[in-house]
């Protein structure tokens, strides 16, 4: 669905608060146990403003006041740290046959999870059953609906499509945030399950303290979400980081979006099942729960293999990557178990052109990033906590259609 164009126009009082808010939670998120001086220091705001906005978000809960702390001067100082139940955020991870949810803190830590089996919904569908997940987690979790801070979605592929990345026929263009908000009141983010991860990442992974990375996120396809200064890029029509559908080899394998040789088709979970007899491929596709992914190991002869083939065509997409975008790390994470990532990294290191330089001479380090069978859900559970706790100079400005 191709985005309409945006022009900017000045701030106002409100959204400079809001921006004010968000630095002051990203600064105690940050740096645990600040007192209102340290603060101020770091956000560059005034010490009223800093007493006013400690004081309105202490007593929203979103902020805990430790015991006073005695200096060598002036008045004992108070550490301030977020408090983890202040508010929560769900996660849905979607795709065309299931959805798993996790309910989590502010500190991203997994309170429940459920998870439901369907047959490719329509967008109705699926909207009533997201609706229903969300009061059933909250209710068996005995929270306080008012804390919800709001809902992510991680979606496969560009979000608004159907095809082979997509849920489902009559999900092209569908606004699944402006219909799941008329029903439910809390805010609504929807990405996909890489830019979703990305951002989980950088909330509560390896990457907290970058700014410029790339997460390759490996799931039943291949994707990235692209996190430069501090934002997700997500391109005209939402689809940058599509990664998957890099040509690596000239008249190589059939790909669904109707070229050969598309990188996913090396890297992906697709990819690794295709290593493996007829029956124990359908077993690994049929298996919704990922639960006989998670128990294959990397000295599996099919996983050996698929290893061997992967990291070639990988270690390319990282150089393209590298001098397209002159990122700080490649963070590779999504479905695959943690042993089968590490083994994927080894492989690659082991290869001359990984060991690749930016156009700067800089080495590129490749890592893995927090991920598991969740983390897309977990990372789209992460959508609200961003929005909430993280300052964004885009959050100040009021925008509106080029042509109102």
């Amino acid at each position: 669905m191709k985005k309409q164009p945006k022009s900017v126009t000045g701030t106002n009082l409100l959204h400079a608060k809001n921006h004010n808010r968000r630095a002051v939670l990203d600064a105690v998120r940050r740096h645990d146990g600040l007192s209102r001086a340290d603060i101020t220091r770091i956000t560059n705001l005034s010490a009223q403003t800093i007493s006013n906005l400690v004081g309105e978000l202490e007593d929203s809960g979103l902020l805990l006041a430790g015991e006073p702390i005695r200096q060598k001067r002036g008045q004992p100082a108070r550490p301030y740290r977020l408090n983890p139940d202040g508010g929560y955020a769900i996660g849905f991870q979607l795709t065309g046959t299931q959805f798993d949810a996790v309910l989590v803190n502010l500190l991203g830590k997994e309170r429940a999870r459920i998870s439901q089996q369907f047959n490719h919904p329509n967008p109705e569908q699926a909207i009533e059953l997201l609706i229903d997940a969300t009061h059933r987690i909250i209710s068996d979790c005995g929270l306080d609906p008012a804390r919800n801070i709001g809902i992510g979605i991680a979606m496969p592929g560009p979000v608004g499509i159907a095809g082979p990345t997509g849920i489902a026929p009559g999900w092209e263009g569908f606004d699944i945030v402006a219909a799941l908000s008329e029903k439910i009141d809390c805010p609504v983010f929807v990405e996909n399950d890489a830019d979703a991860a990305a951002i989980s990442e950088k909330l509560y992974g390896n990457a907290r303290t970058l700014e410029n990375f790339v997460y390759v996120f490996v799931g039943y396809g291949l994707g990235a979400g692209l996190f430069m200064d501090n934002q997700i890029i997500h391109g005209t029509n939402g689809a940058a980081g599509e990664i998957g559908h890099l040509p690596v080899e000239p008249q190589g394998r059939d790909c669904p979006c109707g070229r050969k040789g598309c990188l996913e088709r090396y890297v992906s979970l697709l990819a690794l099942y295709d290593e493996f007899d007829a029956a124990d491929r359908d077993a690994l596709l049929n298996d919704t729960t990922l639960n006989r992914l998670a128990q294959l190991s990397p000295d599996d002869e099919p996983v050996k293999r698929w290893i061997k083939q992967a990291a070639p065509h990988l270690a390319t997409a990282v150089q393209i990557l590298g001098s397209m975008l002159d990122p700080q790390a490649v963070m590779l994470g999504g479905l695959l178990p943690e042993p089968i990532v590490k083994a994927l990294l080894d492989e690659l290191s082991n290869l001359e052109v990984t060991g690749s330089r930016t156009p700067l001479g800089n080495a590129l380090p490749v890592q893995a990033g927090v991920g598991n069978l969740l983390s897309a859900a977990m990372g789209a559970a992460a959508l609200p906590i961003y929005h909430e706790l993280v300052p964004d100079f885009q959050n100040m400005l009021k925008i509106r259609d080029a042509n109102a």
